[in-house]
């Protein structure tokens, strides 16, 4: 590593400080920019990305309800990625309320369209109303990095039924060939997202609790313009 010099004396006093400056800006030009890369952007591959909903049971006679299982395919999703500055990351996702539907085979067959009717009508996501769900990061912070790959605690806001909802996940990244793998799991209250468990009869109802679950996966970079 080459040395810097002093600032040679001179007989005009503000002579030094110049030279100061211009070496300082020599050193700086050298360098390079302060800022890092231009963050990697990977658009979601819908076909091959889940988010998942686990419903449980809850009331006096909640062995006569179900669990229900939803999928919320990904309508629309952009995940950015700047290596090594992960507070510089995003993820943007968009789904289609009406496009929620009940796993099949998670439940009785009969059951699937009364239970896709309710959750999608007023009592619970109103989608003739409210026609998206949408996430959008606000800052992402870096945990860990182990054998199995990157991970993130990815804080956000949730926009369901017209309000927003701040949200955090913990996020486990990973490379897959040209793109990335994104796997997490957090558990939520319907009251905090503005949504009251339904029931039947008031002895059976929808647990307050839940899981929701991510498996988004990406193609190579999308080429920024």
């Amino acid at each position: 590593m080459s040395r810097i010099q002093a600032c040679p004396r001179a007989a005009r006093p503000y002579l030094p400080w110049l030279a100061c400056v211009r070496a300082g800006l020599l050193v700086l030009a050298a360098a390079g920019p302060l800022t890092g890369a231009e963050p990697e952007v990977f658009v979601v591959d819908a076909a091959r990305s889940h988010v998942r909903l686990h419903l449980g049971r809850a009331g006096l006679m909640k062995f006569l309800g179900h669990e229900h299982h939803i999928e919320a395919p990904v309508a629309e999703g952009r995940i950015e990625v700047a290596e090594g500055d992960p507070a510089r990351s995003s993820v943007r996702l968009r789904f289609e309320a009406a496009r929620l539907f009940v796993i099949p085979g998670s439940e009785p067959a009969g059951d699937i369209p009364k239970v896709e009717e309710r959750m999608r009508g007023p009592e619970v996501l109103e989608v003739a109303k409210y026609p998206e769900i949408a996430f959008a990061s606000t800052s992402v912070k870096s945990q860990l990095e182990g054998a199995s790959g990157l991970r993130l605690v990815v804080a956000g806001t949730l926009t369901l039924k017209g309000r927003a909802f701040p949200l955090e996940i913990p996020l486990e990244v990973r490379r897959e060939g040209g793109g990335i793998e994104v796997r997490g799991e957090v558990f939520l209250n319907l009251r905090d997202v503005g949504i009251e468990p339904p029931s039947v009869a008031g002895v059976v109802k929808v647990s307050n609790r839940f899981g929701l679950g991510f498996e988004i996966r990406t193609p190579q970079p999308h080429p920024q313009p």
